[in-house]
């Protein structure tokens, strides 16, 4: 039955452009019905992309050859290199459009790594070095060492790494380690993160817990690199600080 899958999979390598042929994109499936004048395809069973670098497996795969609109459901891993890096994705249903600009959108269940960002979520979406995530659990700079979760976190890869991303939604930003083994969190409804500046600026009903101390401002800057935190506020909403009088963290007075 591959072999049926395979032969049929030869006609439709011929509605391809020209750029697919010459990646070699190669296609396998236990199962697969295809319509040659119409372009369609269907396929089941272990179900198997490769090209450009990347592999996709699936359980079922639909597509059309017209409009390079792929669709794939069940258990999918991606794996290969994109944009220079390493790619590890699973998810259950998955789009591929491979026209002049590829479009590839995941959702449902997404787990795994993006070069040097980890990612947790129900919806992704890359498109050349851009890429918009939804309903994050988890968004991880893993050479910064932050954590983000947030209702969408959009923003650039390039080459695996983070160079610039945007929060929104009930975010929480876990950052590096204190000395003491700590880990400042910050929680607002808006971030800007610059690798550039090496900051994340919050803004939006913004605290921030490091230690036993709670900061409260109209917004804060956060600087990975240094564990530091700066608030900023206005006349009417000075920064707030709580400290507990209890933390070993502070200096001691000498008696």
């Amino acid at each position: 039955m591959k072999y049926f899958a395979s032969f049929m999979f030869t006609l439709f390598l011929f509605c391809l452009p020209v750029q697919a042929a010459v990646d070699e994109v190669s296609f396998s499936s236990d199962t697969m019905q295809y319509d040659y004048k119409a372009g369609r395809f269907y396929a089941e069973g272990n179900v198997t992309i490769k090209g450009r670098e990347m592999t996709i497996i699936a359980t079922i795969a639909s597509g059309d050859t017209s409009s390079k609109v792929f669709n794939l459901l069940g258990n999918i891993t991606i794996s290969g290199i994109w944009n220079g890096d390493n790619v590890s994705l699973a998810a259950m249903s998955a789009t591929a459009e491979l026209g002049a600009q590829p479009r590839y959108t995941l959702e449902s269940g997404i787990s795994g790594n993006i070069g040097k960002i980890n990612v947790d979520c129900e919806y992704l979406q890359m498109v050349g070095d851009d890429f918009l995530t939804k309903n994050v659990r988890k968004f991880q700079d893993l050479n910064a060492g932050i954590s983000f979760s947030a209702s969408n976190v959009k923003g650039i890869i390039n080459n695996g790494e983070l160079t610039q991303a945007e929060a929104e939604g009930n975010i929480i930003i876990r950052g590096t380690q204190d000395k003491k083994g700590g880990i400042v969190e910050l929680r607002g409804r808006k971030a800007i993160y610059s690798i550039a500046r090496g900051t994340v600026v919050i803004s939006g009903g913004v605290s921030a817990t490091q230690g036993k101390r709670t900061f409260k401002a109209d917004s804060l800057v956060y600087i990975p690199a240094t564990n530091r935190i700066e608030a900023q506020g206005s006349q009417m909403n000075r920064p707030q600080i709580t400290i507990d009088i209890n933390d070993e963290s502070l200096p001691k007075r000498n008696k």
